[in-house]
């Protein structure tokens, strides 16, 4: 009966009501999941992670459509009934459902992910260079790295890895080109942005170790089960850092206001420092 009611309670944190407004939403899908599933499957299971524009992040769910679209147009429908009334930008594959996106949520802007884009660019680098070619990608997109250095191991540097991949570096400059859009946005929101892309990005590869772990699933709704169990705890995990965060935040705004007066008490010869709130 326990394992029954959880079950319920992890399929009612999804229909759960949402925030009003959010500055950021990236959707993501798990392109490698059938490869856990059945081979010959083109199910899918596609999530969105949202941050409002203070910075608080949360798991907004996980849908498993009929078809491998990345992220199926009847998503946005149903995070608009379940009260998202507006967003800013919406990071990641929409191309193809762009129109449906900005029907449901109106003057919003549409951005490929940086991650995203980088994820599927190093897929075809073999591992022992994905390290130095991340850097190597990276340093084109205003991340600070030090691209003249040595950047995977002793052997290679970043114009060996250019000979080494100039397809991949070619088509890198190419998707450069489509993020300009958002490199143009005011710094503190572009920064917003590439921050939610970052930690949507750990959110994804940590699921994928743990599918990766688990190895073969009977069949695609054990697989979304599964996932959305631990996006739940990755939810769970979101809202202890943002409580931990606001405690923080007012402890530090409450010690602020605190102040010396302009001399102590004294009791006998014990001088007695003390402070008083305003």
């Amino acid at each position: 009966m326990k394992k029954l009611d959880a079950h319920a309670a992890t399929y009612r944190w999804l229909r759960r009501p949402l925030c009003r407004r959010y500055a950021v939403v990236v959707f993501n899908t798990f392109s490698k999941l059938k490869q856990r599933i059945d081979p010959n499957s083109n199910r899918t299971i596609c999530w969105a992670f949202g941050t409002l524009l203070n910075g608080d992040s949360e798991i907004l769910g996980a849908w498993h459509p009929d078809t491998n679209a990345a992220t199926p147009p009847e998503v946005f429908g149903q995070l608009y009934h379940r009260g998202i009334e507006f967003v800013r930008c919406g990071l990641g594959d929409l191309v193809d459902v762009e129109a449906a996106f900005k029907a449901a949520f109106r003057n919003s802007a549409t951005y490929p992910s940086i991650e995203q884009t980088l994820t599927a660019t190093l897929a075809d680098v073999e591992p022992r260079h994905r390290s130095g070619m991340s850097r190597l990608l990276r340093a084109a997109v205003g991340d600070p790295v030090d691209e003249g250095s040595t950047v995977s191991s002793p052997d290679i540097s970043s114009a060996e890895l250019r000979e080494r991949y100039p397809k991949l570096t070619l088509q890198w400059h190419e998707a450069v080109a489509r993020f300009q859009p958002l490199f143009a946005l005011p710094e503190p929101y572009c920064r917003l942005v590439r921050s939610v892309d970052q930690a949507a990005a750990e959110v994804q590869g940590r699921l994928e170790r743990e599918i990766h772990r688990h190895g073969p699933f009977v069949d695609s709704d054990e697989a979304f089960d599964f996932v959305v169990a631990r996006l739940r705890r990755a939810d769970l995990q979101l809202d202890r850092e943002a409580r931990a965060a606001q405690h923080a935040r007012d402890a530090s705004a409450w010690q602020s206001r605190r102040r010396l007066p302009p001399s102590g008490g004294t009791v006998g010869a014990t001088t007695l420092a003390y402070r008083v709130l305003p």
